[in-house]
């Protein structure tokens, strides 16, 4: 009998017990992009699409023993980071990874809601950029994170253009700053370390249900990595993916719903 083999894929964030965002879209988009998704929870979320009621993060040493379980057995060849709201989980995330030597790590910082509100500590904040983004391979913050993460105000492509840039300057790891929250337009612009810039054009889909759009693609990123695709190359499939997703106008719940994962099989 031939054995199959599937590249593994960790992904480290909340779980969301609607099924849109978290841990459930990320496992959803990995199995859809061609990978073996594995989890390390570090919340438990009471959510819907019309909110998040209540949250429960894990025990540090719990999150510890979920990351070191996967690494020993199964080790991934590409790392997912979600959302992550405590000091003390973000530093044993980050001691085990570096124990663990990971690589092709793909942080989504979800430091802002799309309503504005914040979502993080500044200790915390302070936490993922000292610890984390020195370890990732790139980042994936939205307008508003990387206005907060830069303080820059971002009004236009040389707006974002310059806050990848400082982004990827000053923590010596590619910045890929999503154009989602412009009204006219998808784009979003990679800055890698050396200083080189990509642009890639998104189509704008008319949907208003857009949960879990940031894990999707960070986790599509993840996916395509560990398929040996170059940054550039995979950021391009996991856009291709998204906009299927949206494309296929899902449409659950009574407020902003998810999106179809499956999308590719219907």
């Amino acid at each position: 009998m031939e054995h199959t083999t599937l590249q593994p894929v960790l992904a480290i964030a909340g779980s969301d017990s609607s099924g849109g965002a978290g841990i459930q879209a990320d496992l959803k988009t990995m199995l859809a992009n061609g990978v073996f998704g594995m989890s390390a929870i570090t919340a438990l979320t009471a959510q819907n699409t019309t909110g998040v009621r209540s949250i429960q993060d894990t025990q540090p040493e719990i999150l510890a023993d979920q990351i070191d379980a996967v690494f020993d057995d199964i080790p991934p060849v590409a790392v997912k980071i979600g959302m992550v709201s405590s000091v003390n989980l973000i530093t044993v995330i980050a001691d085990r990874l570096t124990a663990h030597h990971a690589t092709n790590v793909v942080l989504d910082p979800v430091m802002v809601a799309t309503s504005g509100a914040k979502l993080i500590s500044d200790d915390a904040v302070d936490a993922l950029t000292q610890r984390l983004f020195p370890l990732a391979t790139v980042i994936t913050p939205n307008i508003p994170e990387a206005s907060a993460l830069t303080g820059l105000q971002i009004e236009d492509a040389d707006g974002m253009e310059r806050a990848a840039l400082k982004l990827a300057e000053q923590f010596g790891c590619a910045s890929l700053v999503k154009g989602g929250h412009n009204t006219n337009d998808a784009n979003d612009v990679l800055a890698e370390a050396d200083g080189t810039i990509t642009w890639f054009d998104g189509q704008r889909v008319d949907n208003p249900n857009t949960h879990g759009t940031g894990c999707t693609l960070s986790s599509a990123i993840a996916s395509h990595l560990a398929l040996g695709e170059t940054l550039p190359g995979a950021i391009r499939s996991a856009k291709a993916y998204l906009t299927g997703a949206l494309n296929a106008q899902l449409d659950l719940g009574h407020g902003s719903g998810p999106m179809d994962h499956a999308w590719r099989w219907r």
